[in-house]
């Protein structure tokens, strides 16, 4: 076979796969944008879809309940990757140790990551759970609470359970990407600096995280537009209560589609969640070059 046919045969063997990424992200993300200039409701559907500009734009900056489910969703992003980055590190500190039950230590870490996410929130809302939960019966036999606490069902408890849940599920991942940097690390140079004196916490603040940054700085930005865009676990969990208090840009978003039938203001929503989520991974990006040029 020439080379003339290789690449026609080429081009042809991609044509499915070019049709399935057409019709499944193409089509929806450029419909999501019109629709977001019009009025389309569920209810008056079959009148189609009117061109009403940027009125659905004018509605959602006016919108308590968006700015409230914006600043629950920002202030939970920020917090859970904080803390998995932190402690994604520490865990990929010890997988990273040699041993013999560095088997076993570097799969009980990964246990949660392999556990879906909606599983995850059942097992977690079973935890929580006021009347017959597994962490109320513990509190009340040590002594430490007198009456159940209402973990997923007031305000000022519901986040923090949130945050425990999806720290505990997505820890795991980021070691691995932790790991990974880790293992992008010179020996030569961590042994240079253990022959002039340095010990190992000063080793791995001068030595080891600047040649990380990198890679931090990507699953960091991974981690950051998925926690931005959060649904499942929020929605087996609390769904978005109480009073509206946990629900995030996503789960707002759905029930605009869902609960509503209003989809073009869902379409305007999920835009903006988009437009968010590009402007975070711009930002890190930049930060990536500037590391490498450095």
């Amino acid at each position: 076979m020439h080379n003339k046919q290789r690449l026609v045969f080429g081009y042809l063997a991609l044509i499915p796969a070019v049709i399935v990424f057409a019709v499944f992200i193409v089509y929806p993300v450029f419909n999501t944008f019109y629709l977001s200039f019009c009025s389309y409701r569920t209810q008056t559907i079959r009148q189609g879809a009117r061109f009403i500009g940027f009125a659905n734009y004018v509605q959602m900056f006016g919108d308590d309940k968006m700015w409230t489910a914006l600043k629950f969703t920002v202030l939970f992003t920020v917090i859970s990757v904080v803390l998995e980055s932190v402690l994604g590190m520490l865990c990929a500190l010890i997988m990273n140790r040699q041993g013999k039950t560095r088997g076993l230590v570097c799969a009980m870490i990964l246990i949660p990551w392999c556990i879906p996410t909606v599983v995850s929130g059942l097992m977690w809302n079973y935890i929580f759970a006021e009347s017959y939960g597994v962490l109320n019966y513990l509190l009340q036999v040590m002594g430490l609470s007198s009456q159940p606490v209402r973990w997923l069902t007031d305000s000022r408890y519901a986040f923090l359970s949130i945050l425990i849940s999806d720290v505990w599920k997505t820890v795991p991942y980021m070691s691995l990407l932790m790991l990974s940097a880790l293992k992008t690390v010179d020996s030569s140079y961590l042994e240079a600096a253990q022959i002039d004196g340095a010990n190992k916490v000063q080793s791995f603040f001068k030595i080891s995280m600047p040649c990380m940054k990198p890679i931090i700085i990507v699953a960091v930005m991974f981690r950051t537009i998925q926690s931005f865009r959060i649904y499942d676990l929020i929605r087996v969990l609390t769904n978005g209560g109480p009073q509206g208090k946990t629900t995030s840009l996503t789960i707002y978003t759905i029930t605009q589609y869902t609960t509503y039938g209003n989809m073009g203001y869902g379409a305007a929503l999920a835009v903006l969640t988009f437009i968010i989520s590009m402007i975070i991974a711009v930002c890190f990006q930049d930060g990536v070059k500037s590391k490498l040029e450095v």
